[in-house]
């Protein structure tokens, strides 16, 4: 597979980066970009194989990707609850010294992919990726049903109907909160366990009688100093 140039932004004041992809940039803004600092991929281990699940070239949102300390828990977690499929990384799996550990998965209808990283190469005596996970982690709080701070940043997708994926939390004994913005969405906030990963679906449709939260003033703001 030929080489995409990938041009990677910092947004200032959060933990995200932007990354556009460069796949049919012209000769100009190539040149251009030969100017700024640049620093070619270098992550280990990489296998050369690549998912044939989607057109990772098309234009738009097509990925998301999340350091994660339990890859494959997330990963799954997107299958069993979700309905994700896993897909193939070029990474290795499981996790190998040296190199960056992956696991991937993809919503095929929308050909949109999520992807969860360990780079243990990132870590130093004063970072631990699963200390971070777990100082950022609402997953209790929302157990005892409070909003936690770091539950803003998710991942927000839109389904059909949020009664299926109601069911399958309950199934798995899964914390959640169900909200209404308005009067006809309703939003269902879940964090996957041992990543600190929040995802919230939205929808117009609900027939599972659950309890629903008018607000957020449980807010828990945890312990997100570190």
């Amino acid at each position: 597979q030929q080489d995409v140039p990938l041009l990677r932004v910092y947004i200032p004041g959060t933990l995200w980066t932007m990354e556009l992809s460069l796949s049919e940039a012209g000769p100009e803004a190539l040149r251009g970009l030969e100017m700024m600092d640049s620093n070619p991929s270098s992550f280990g281990c990489n296998t050369g194989a690549v998912s044939d699940q989607g057109d990772e070239t098309r234009r738009g949102w097509w990925k998301t990707t999340y350091m994660a300390s339990r890859p494959e828990i997330a990963a799954q977690f997107m299958v069993d609850i979700l309905g994700a499929k896993h897909i193939e990384s070029p990474y290795p799996w499981p996790p190998s010294e040296g190199c960056i550990a992956t696991r991937w998965v993809a919503f095929e209808e929308d050909n949109f992919h999520v992807h969860f990283v360990l780079a243990e190469e990132f870590e130093t005596a004063n970072f631990s990726i699963a200390e971070v996970d777990q100082a950022m982690s609402g997953f209790e709080a929302l157990e005892s049903g409070s909003f936690h701070a770091s539950m803003y940043n998710s991942l927000v997708l839109e389904v059909d109907s949020l009664d299926e994926y109601l069911l399958r939390l309950k199934a798995q004994s899964m914390p959640y909160m169900l909200m209404q913005t308005t009067s006809k969405q309703y939003v269902l906030f879940m964090i996957i366990p041992q990543n600190a990963i929040t995802v919230q679906l939205r929808s117009q449709h609900l027939s599972v009688e659950e309890p629903i939260s008018e607000s957020i003033c449980t807010e828990d703001f945890g312990q997100m100093a570190f």
